[in-house]
């Protein structure tokens, strides 16, 4: 939008100039009609006094003040001590016709060309002039106050010269009079005439060199012509250095632009997202990429295709840490991104086509307005998990020990926004494909995803019309093996919930249902045929034999502290199992100088059960507390007389879990099985 308003005054301020070159050319051409002696019999006659010329007694204010005429033999020189001027009362008119407030009635008016003749024809008649215009006051409806200069016109044998003077605007206009050609050359101070038109604050706060603006053309054609803009300076607190540059071509005749040219550099760039966040880079570049067409009568553009570069950034928090709360920045690093832009269409209907390149990955899509309606679009985009993990690891510590080996992240996204009723539409699909790879020695491969999403949202209501969350993981080794993992779940106001989700692990499988992962919530974990022997194979003593089939339910809750487990219990399936504590040099080890150890290591040599069951409990920390009771009978003890036992362990199953990840033996065979 801020493109288009700028075309919009672009278009207005061009009716002034023509108007203003109009009623320069009347009088110029009322004056050329005279005959040669009528013209002798005239000049004389200029060396006068004139306190107060009126022209229009309809608009009073409209007042020429105190003109003093000089005539020495073939030069005249004109003082003026103030123009008073309002472009708001009546309506700016030619010998012929009024000219309308509108660009397209002021530049086909078929006149003008012959006006301009007749003012070549008629200046080399004219003696040299000097007009100084001490003050020269200007209002009108395309300016927020009145503009108030100083006006020097030069004519010569040569040209025509206009030399205008204020506070915040230089600009010279030259009309040479031997090859008809025009030159305008200007520079505004943008802070300077903030007053006068609107201005983004970081443009009010320029401080640096001013904006200029050259432009030519040959008044043989005099509907074209040539522009270019350059500035250079500091916007504000944005940024501390930056430069834009712009070159086209007008052709009023077609109401044209033709923007051939346009860049643009910042550096050093700080923008305040909030107070507590900063985002910086050290560069931003613009540039347009082909000849872009603008229709200023309609402010359409056939195509206007733009690349802008976003150099390494960082965005930068305050956060308060510690007993003391004392402000500290965290610092997230950004990478570098390219955008390229093809704007087509006008105000409230266009089309924005769009490529993000960043990463090493690619994201296409388009914005298309209709009126009211905005409509983003990201089709669907492959992106590589390798080549993204890799890129990002320079930014995330946290990715650093994760290694990607293969698959694929896919991206498909609709937003639809209705401004006249405040409502729209959010459609998306994300797919994940065949993730591989390695995390901290956990190990994973043929992870595949798959979230659903069609929100409506209308006047701050949020209508759910599907919300479906899917991730299966084929493989996951975290200290043990678990298979075929899968998650099904929802956003539920944008708040994860697993509604259920079941894995294979030591030959059984455990199932959770309604779990939110939005604390504080519960559920419960049901184990279903877990084998014991597995369970003993992954524990510390590995060498110990066993048999049998568990299963059980473990209340699971979850707090802001993290996961525990309260009041679970495990128990054997009948007719229950056995227990074999092998002989060998660690075990004898173990019970020498502690005869209850060596007694229940007897005893378990050969510990046949048709009973045993656990409490579990385990902490965020990861502490676990079991507590076993078996019933039973030791052959090699007690014969066939049945025997309790109880036995209680404490074990931090986190530890356990990364040590026996960083097994390389059990590693070896977790590769190679899996």
């Amino acid at each position: 939008m801020g493109k288009v308003n700028l075309l919009g005054k672009l278009n207005r301020y061009l009716v002034i100039l023509a108007s203003c070159l109009m009623l320069l050319n009347s009088v110029t051409v009322a004056a050329a009609q005279l005959p040669d002696k009528s013209l002798l019999a005239w000049l004389p006659v200029l060396t006068s006094n004139i306190k107060l010329l009126q022209p229009n007694l309809n608009c009073p204010q409209n007042q020429i003040t105190n003109i003093q005429v000089n005539k020495k033999e073939n030069q005249v020189k004109v003082d003026i001590a103030a123009i008073n001027w309002d472009f708001n009362c009546g309506k700016v008119q030619t010998l012929e016709n009024p000219v309308e407030n509108n660009l397209s009635s002021v530049i086909k008016n078929k006149q003008i060309g012959s006006q301009f003749n007749a003012l070549f024809d008629f200046s080399p008649r004219l003696p040299d002039t000097t007009i100084t215009i001490k003050s020269l006051t200007l209002t009108s409806a395309f300016i927020k106050n009145k503009f108030i200069s100083s006006l020097l016109i030069k004519k010569t044998q040569q040209a025509l010269m206009f030399t205008l003077k204020s506070e915040g605007v230089n600009a010279k206009l030259t009309i040479k009079l031997s090859d008809k050609s025009f030159m305008l050359e200007s520079a505004f101070s943008l802070a300077k005439i903030a007053h006068l038109i609107d201005l983004p604050i970081e443009l009010k706060n320029n401080t640096a060199e001013d904006l200029s603006l050259h432009y030519a053309s040959d008044l043989n054609a005099w509907w074209k012509g040539v522009f270019s803009i350059n500035w250079q300076g500091v916007l504000g607190d944005l940024t501390e250095q930056g430069k834009m540059s712009a070159e086209g071509e007008i052709d009023l005749l077609k109401n044209q632009l033709k923007l051939n040219q346009l860049a643009g550099d910042l550096q050093n760039i700080t923008y305040k997202i909030s107070a507590q966040q900063h985002w910086k880079t050290n560069s931003v570049r613009l540039k347009l990429v082909q000849p872009a067409i603008i229709n200023l009568a309609t402010m359409e553009i056939s195509s206007l295709p733009l690349t802008l570069h976003i150099g390494n950034s960082a965005l930068q928090t305050k956060v308060l840490r510690g007993k003391a709360q004392r402000i500290r920045v965290d610092t997230q690093k950004l990478p570098a991104v390219l955008l390229t832009v093809t704007a087509k269409g006008r105000p409230l209907a266009f089309s924005l086509d769009w490529r993000l390149s960043s990463l090493e990955q690619i994201l296409t899509g388009s914005i298309v307005s209709a009126g009211k309606i905005i409509k983003l679009t990201i089709p669907s985009s492959p992106l590589s998990a390798q080549t993204l993990v890799s890129s990002l690891q320079s930014y995330l510590p946290i990715l650093e020990p994760l290694q990607v080996e293969a698959g694929n992240i896919n991206l498909q996204l609709a937003v639809l926004y209705d401004s006249s009723n405040n409502s729209g539409q959010l459609k998306s699909t994300l797919i994940i494909d065949k993730l591989a790879g390695e995390y901290n020695n956990v190990l994973f491969d043929g992870i595949t995803g798959n979230s659903e999403l069609d929100y409506r949202f209308e006047k701050g209501r949020i209508t759910i019309n599907q919300d479906q969350q899917q991730l299966k993981i084929e493989n996951l080794f975290i200290g043990i093996p678990i298979q075929a993992l899968q998650f099904d779940g929802r956003l539920n106001a944008f708040k994860p919930v697993i509604d259920h989700l079941k894995a294979r692990l030591l030959d059984g499988r455990i199932d959770v249902d309604d779990l939110k992962l939005t604390p504080p919530s519960q559920t419960v974990i049901n184990i279903s045929a877990i084998s014991l022997s597995e369970v003993i194979r992954y524990s510390a003593y590995p060498e110990i034999q066993s048999s049998a089939i568990m299963d059980g339910a473990l209340p699971l809750y979850l707090s802001d502290q993290g996961a525990s487990i309260k009041a679970g219990v495990v128990f054997a399936r009948p007719p229950g199992g056995y227990i074999k504590v092998p002989e060998n040099t660690v075990i004898e080890a173990m019970g020498k100088g502690n005869p209850a150890l060596a007694y229940t290591l007897q005893l378990l040599s050969n510990f046949q059960f048709d009973t045993l069951q656990g409490d579990i409990g385990y902490t965020p920390e990861g502490d676990a507390n079991l507590k076993i009771k078996i019933k039973g009978i030791s052959p090699n003890i007690s014969g066939i007389h049945p025997i309790n036992f109880n036995y209680s362990h404490q074990e931090n199953i986190l530890k356990l879990l990364k040590s026996l990840r960083f097994d390389e033996q059990l590693l070896e065979q977790i590769k190679e099985r899996y």
